[in-house]
């Protein structure tokens, strides 16, 4: 009897010491993780309008919705976006939801960690297209040209 329940404490200590991966970009940044993290609902749309989809047109992406966490958020200003010269502060999130065809086709994010971007995409079924291992350089390529603020463009064109 006395072997069960020390058996059961120990694994009580360990479930309930282990991180609550793939739940909040601020707790794990795992590709599961950042994937899991897409779902949030609780993410703010760009210019606060969840029916903004925006054209597209002047990226690789199509059309999208743009989503960031509270942290990302609070660092825009009132019109909703970076102020020039500005950086998004750690643990900030970004969420481009792309549609095809009028269906949720991909997410496309970026996770600041330690002042620099991870990067990925993957299919809304859970396919990656990109992921943090292959670098910055598939998308950094395009999300550093001129004008971008702090690795964002999306300011630029709308």
């Amino acid at each position: 009897m006395k072997q069960a329940i020390l058996i059961i404490f120990i694994l009580l200590g360990v479930f309930s010491c282990s991180k609550k991966v793939g739940t909040n970009p601020d707790l794990a940044y795992s590709d599961n993780a950042l994937f899991d993290s897409t779902h949030n609902s609780n993410y703010n749309y760009y210019q606060n309008n969840p029916g903004n989809l925006l054209s597209g047109t002047n990226g690789p992406h199509g059309t999208f919705k743009l989503r960031f966490n509270t942290i990302a958020y609070n660092a825009l200003t009132s019109n909703g976006k970076l102020p020039l010269n500005s950086k998004f502060p750690e643990g900030s999130f970004l969420v481009k939801d792309v549609y095809k065809n009028g269906v949720l086709d991909i997410y496309a994010y970026m996770y600041k960690r330690n002042g620099d971007w991870l990067w990925g995409e993957v299919h809304s079924d859970g396919k990656f297209i990109a992921k943090i291992k292959d670098g910055p350089s598939v998308c950094a390529g395009c999300h550093s040209q001129s004008g971008n603020r702090d690795q964002v463009l999306t300011f630029n064109f709308y």
